[in-house]
C-alpha cells in the first residue's frame, strides 16, 4: 500500500494489514491505527497527533476546567480570609496556620509532585487540624469553629491542586506555549474576578508550574503526566496494541500518539521528533 505524501486525517485502518506499507511524508493527524499489522511500515517523515478541531477542543476543556479550578481557589481564599479578618485570636490563629500548610504543601508539590504531596503531608495536615479542633472543642479552650473552617480550606485547596493542574498539563500536551499561558492564568484570572484575591493568582501559577514540571521528559514516572498524555492521545494519532516491528519513523514529526501496548522492536527513530507520546513505559 502507498500512501505516500497523503493527507490522510481521522481515518482508520484499525486492525488491517499494512505491513511494509508506505506512509512517507503522510499526514496521519486523529488516524487509528490500533491492533494493525505495520511491519516494516515507512512512516518516514509522516506528521501524526491531533486534527485541529480536536486540539481546540482538548483546549476548551482544559480551560473549562481551569476556570472552575479558579472557582475553588475563590472559594478557598474566602474561607482563609474569613479566619485571618475575623475578631477572634483563636480563627485568626487557625487561618495564619492554614497559610503555612499551603506554603509546605505547595513547597512539596513543587519538589515531589502533586500527588506525592498528597500523600506525604496533606492527610497528616487534615488529620492534624481535626484533632486540635476537637482538642479545643472537648476542653472548652474553644469552638472547633476555626479547625472546621481550616480543614474545610484544605479539602478546598487539594481539589482545586488536583483539578488545576490536570486542566494545565493537559494543556501543555497541546505544545503551544500561548494556548498554556492562557489556561494557566484564565482560571487565577478568574477567581480573583470573583473576589478570591491575588491568592487565587499565586495558587494557579502554583498549578501551572507543578504541571509544567510534571510534563518533562525526566518526570515520566509523574502521575500528572501520565493523566496528561492519556487525555492528549484520545484525540491524537493511535498505534495502540499495533505491531510496528521495524518500522520506519526517521525524521517523522510524533506528537500526542499513544503506542501503549505496541511492539516496538527494531523501530527507525532516527531524527524523529516525540512529542508527548504515550508509551508503554509512561
Amino acid at each position: 500500500m502507498n500512501n505516500s505524501k497523503q493527507n490522510l486525517q481521522g481515518k482508520t485502518f484499525k486492525g488491517e494489514n499494512l505491513q511494509n506499507a508506505n506512509f512517507n511524508g503522510a499526514d496521519l493527524r486523529g488516524l487509528d491505527f490500533s491492533s494493525a499489522n505495520l511491519i516494516g511500515a515507512d512512516f518516514s517523515k509522516s506528521k501524526t497527533g491531533m486534527k485541529i478541531p480536536a486540539a481546540v477542543l482538548v483546549f476548551l476543556f482544559a480551560l473549562v476546567v481551569s476556570l472552575f479550578s479558579g472557582y475553588i481557589a475563590m472559594l478557598t481564599g474566602i474561607t482563609i480570609q474569613s479566619l485571618i479578618k475575623s475578631t477572634e485570636a483563636n480563627l485568626q490563629v487557625a487561618g495564619y496556620i492554614t497559610i503555612g500548610y499551603f506554603v509546605i504543601f505547595i513547597a512539596i508539590a513543587f519538589w515531589k509532585g502533586i500527588f506525592k504531596a498528597i500523600n506525604k503531608v496533606f492527610f497528616i495536615m487534615l488529620a492534624l487540624t481535626i484533632v486540635l479542633g476537637l482538642f479545643f472543642y472537648l476542653t472548652g479552650l474553644g469552638t472547633g469553629v476555626g479547625a472546621l473552617r481550616a480543614a474545610l480550606a484544605l479539602m478546598l485547596m487539594l481539589l482545586m491542586f488536583i483539578v488545576g493542574t490536570i486542566s494545565r498539563a493537559t494543556a501543555g500536551t497541546l505544545a503551544s506555549n500561548i494556548l498554556f499561558l492562557v489556561v494557566a492564568l484564565g482560571g487565577g484570572m478568574f477567581g480573583k474576578s470573583l473576589g478570591g484575591g491575588l491568592g487565587t493568582v499565586a495558587m494557579a501559577i502554583a498549578c501551572a508550574v507543578i504541571s509544567k514540571r510534571a510534563l518533562k521528559v525526566e518526570n515520566k514516572s509523574s502521575i500528572l503526566r501520565k493523566i496528561a498524555l492519556t487525555v492528549g492521545s484520545w484525540f491524537g494519532t493511535s498505534f495502540k496494541g499495533a505491531d510496528l516491528t521495524n518500522a520506519n519513523f526517521s525524521d517523522a514529526v510524533v506528537k500526542n500518539t499513544d503506542f501503549t501496548n505496541a511492539k516496538l522492536i527494531g523501530v527507525n527513530w532516527n531524527n524523529a521528533k516525540k512529542i508527548f507520546v504515550l508509551e508503554n513505559n509512561e
